[in-house]
């Protein structure tokens, strides 16, 4: 993906994404959603882009997605949250079988979420 005939693209892609997520933080919209949204969440994720700029307060709480999981789904009306307790960044990665299951039975059942 970085070293093929796509590279260029995939480099703009990403420089796309890091802007957004460094200056339009979607956390304060989430209570606007108005469809149901399926989290799937890896518990074991450490990854929280700028931690290594932030104050040692401020970072020993970016990472902890388990509490971070459940407030967002708690601001969004109509989610569903599913965790992997044992699992990183990447759970569609490292668990393939059980994150397309998890995805599969979620967008059978949308209308179920809370």
């Amino acid at each position: 993906m970085y070293r093929g005939a796509g590279r260029a693209q995939v480099a703009w892609d990403s420089a796309l994404l890091y802007d957004m997520i460094y200056t339009q933080p979607v956390v304060y919209e989430l209570g606007v959603l108005r469809m149901p949204v399926l989290l799937i969440i890896g518990d074991k994720d450490t990854t929280a882009i700028g931690k290594d700029l932030a104050s040692p307060q401020i970072r020993a709480t970016l990472d902890n997605y388990p509490a971070l999981g459940k407030a967002a789904a708690a601001q969004i009306p109509h989610a569903k949250l599913v965790e992997f307790p044992e699992l990183g960044h990447a759970p569609q990665i490292q668990a393939p079988e059980r994150f397309h299951k998890a995805l599969l039975e979620g967008l059978q059942a949308p209308s179920t979420y809370q």
